[in-house]
């Protein structure tokens, strides 16, 4: 929908937990750990970031080595450490541009702040013709990510939605297009 009033509920899954107490959000139990300080980050960037602390930090970069570990050993993914700017074209390459255009930073010397590893691990095959025999090709990779999130419905909410900087792993496979279904269920599984 146009607005977060539009969306509609199509599948439900399970049953939310009851809990004996209120839960709280997430950003409560961050500030009040010490570990989630929204106010500095303000002070030193603007709305929309956040500095993580102490054992919130050391969480997000444990979480991030799990699940690099996990795809590299379990999965066979290859980790990819990829540019974090990137040129125009790139963009384009992956749908980001123009149609997220306003969405994206974009430096003084015309590259971009990624906003997500997707653009960098797909523009690895840009104009690319790969053998059949090399194929699948699997990749992993944990970057920072950037998006201005112009017009982004939920622009409002609090807490870490829709920030300008997040971290996050990602996957990305290259499969024949006869693999490409088998390909998405098993990139489901190993995420």
């Amino acid at each position: 929908g146009t607005s977060e009033e539009d969306n509609q509920l199509i599948k439900k899954w399970g049953e939310p937990k009851a809990y004996p107490f209120t839960p709280k959000a997430h950003y409560e139990l961050g500030e009040a750990l010490g570990g989630m300080d929204f106010e500095t980050a303000v002070a030193m960037s603007g709305s929309r970031f956040v500095l993580l602390k102490g054992p919130l930090a050391r969480l997000e970069r444990a979480l991030a080595n799990f699940m690099l570990d996990i795809h590299t050993q379990k999965f066979g993914y290859q980790e990819v450490s990829p540019p974090l700017l990137v040129k125009s074209h790139a963009l384009y390459g992956t749908g980001q541009l123009p149609k997220f255009g306003e969405e994206s930073f974009q430096t003084t010397d015309q590259h971009w702040l990624i906003p997500t590893a997707e653009v960098s691990l797909t523009n690895m095959a840009a104009d690319q013709i790969y053998e059949h025999e090399v194929l699948p090709l699997r990749y992993v990779a944990y970057t920072p990510c950037f998006r201005s999130e112009a017009g982004a419905a939920g622009k409002d909410t609090r807490g870490m939605v829709r920030l300008h900087q997040f971290s996050k792993v990602e996957l990305v496979s290259f499969v024949p297009s006869y693999m490409a279904e088998e390909e998405h269920e098993r990139m489901r599984g190993a995420a």
